[in-house]
């Protein structure tokens, strides 16, 4: 992803706090899937999660697990979705963790033939600046955060919010 700086990682608060955390092996944003809700009860949405943490860490841990139960109980598949923290320097505070939002959204709305869900019924719960992050992923869909890398760039980064 552009923009990258040396001082940023990409991990939750429960992976930096293990002994024997390597920073130079989180450089990158990334998404870590959770189980298919029970085909009784799946609703063919998809329901990211984005921890808060003042854009200095992913800290939620906990709610982050919550949400994921909580979700796939009422039929959602679950992504928690990691974003490089902390903010990035000489840009606005939010741009590293805009720039891995839509793209992760991308990412998610290439999966959902595989994963069963609806590509056009993909949502976010959030935290703190996770929900400034949904808030820009909700509004600014049609403004590029980041110059296209690849043809997965041509998919479009919109997510809804569930009510």
């Amino acid at each position: 992803m552009p923009d990258a700086q040396p001082h940023q990682i990409a991990a939750m608060t429960n992976e930096t706090n293990k002994a024997g955390f390597k920073a130079n092996d989180h450089r990158g944003a990334y998404l870590e899937w959770y189980d298919t809700p029970p085909k009784e009860v799946a609703n063919g949405g998809c329901m990211i999660l984005i921890s808060g943490g003042s854009y200095m860490s992913c800290c939620d841990v906990d709610l982050i697990n919550l949400w994921r139960e909580t979700f796939t109980k009422q039929g959602f598949q679950c992504v928690n979705f990691v974003y490089r923290t902390p903010r990035p320097e000489g840009l606005p505070i939010y741009q590293s963790a805009w720039e891995d939002g839509q793209r992760a959204v991308r990412l998610v709305r290439s999966q959902a033939r595989k994963r069963g869900y609806d590509p056009n019924k993909i949502g976010t719960v959030s935290m703190s600046a996770g929900s400034h992050l949904a808030l820009m992923l909700a509004t600014s869909s049609t403004i590029p955060a980041y110059t296209p890398i690849d043809a997965l760039d041509s998919l479009p980064c919109n997510i809804i919010m569930p009510l």
